[in-house]
């Protein structure tokens, strides 16, 4: 798992990497910017409430609220990314660190779409769910929303890299021998989209991540 995550944090200094990089920070902030431009303009035409210092305060904490929600929903946009970047990704990854093993078949494109929006649409609905307890159990909230996201994002994640190799049976079954393990790279994919700023690579950086523990755990089973 470390040397996974060594080298994963590696992968994104690479240099053949750096275009990958720039598009995951141009496409996270222009979805956040996105996010506030329409809470701005959904304020702007915002009905008066009651008295008109009550529409005021809101345009005031509008970008707090839309920070927060960032913080919020960034293992939903680390989901809704990854599709994008894994394919990118893992082609310029297993091209430098893996040249011996034979080349991927690869799954189809709308595969990895379906799936990567079903993660989505699971870590939106868990997060959600989960609101009124990071609202009223702060900390044990969060927390809570940390390890479920992890869990969900581990197995999204690596079953998509897995795709890329073999059958839906076969990476589901690589998974369940491997369950810890996956479920500790996603917690550090959900623990990175929680951090303002750091979340914007952390769709990259967990596709990364399992593309080189996919790669550790095939070569450790390989008959000797």
């Amino acid at each position: 798992m470390f040397a996974s995550l060594g080298k994963a944090a590696k992968s994104l200094f690479d240099r053949k990497l750096s275009r990958v990089v720039i598009i995951s920070v141009v496409l996270t902030v222009l979805l956040y910017v996105a996010l506030l431009v329409g809470a701005l303009y959904g304020l702007e035409h915002l009905p008066a409430l009651g008295s008109p210092w009550v529409n005021t305060l809101l345009e005031i904490l509008a970008p707090v609220l839309v920070f927060l929600l960032v913080i919020y929903l960034g293992a939903a946009a680390a989901a809704l990314f990854a599709p994008l970047f894994l394919e990118m990704a893992a082609k310029r990854i297993e091209a430098r660190f893996y040249t011996a093993d034979s080349k991927p078949s690869g799954a189809p494109f709308g595969q990895t779409l379906v799936t990567g929006l079903q993660l989505t649409l699971v870590v939106i609905a868990v997060d959600l769910a989960l609101l009124p307890a990071d609202a009223f159990l702060p900390g044990i909230g969060e927390f809570v929303t940390v390890l479920i996201n992890g869990w969900f994002l581990g197995r999204g994640y690596f079953e998509m890299v897995a795709f890329r190799h073999m059958s839906k049976n076969a990476a589901k079954a690589l998974r369940g021998r491997h369950t810890f393990g996956v479920f500790a790279a996603g917690l550090v994919i959900s623990l990175l989209s929680t951090v303002p700023f750091v979340d914007f690579i952390a769709p990259l950086f967990g596709a990364a991540l399992m593309v080189h523990l996919f790669q550790r755990y095939t070569h450790k089973e390989l008959p000797a």
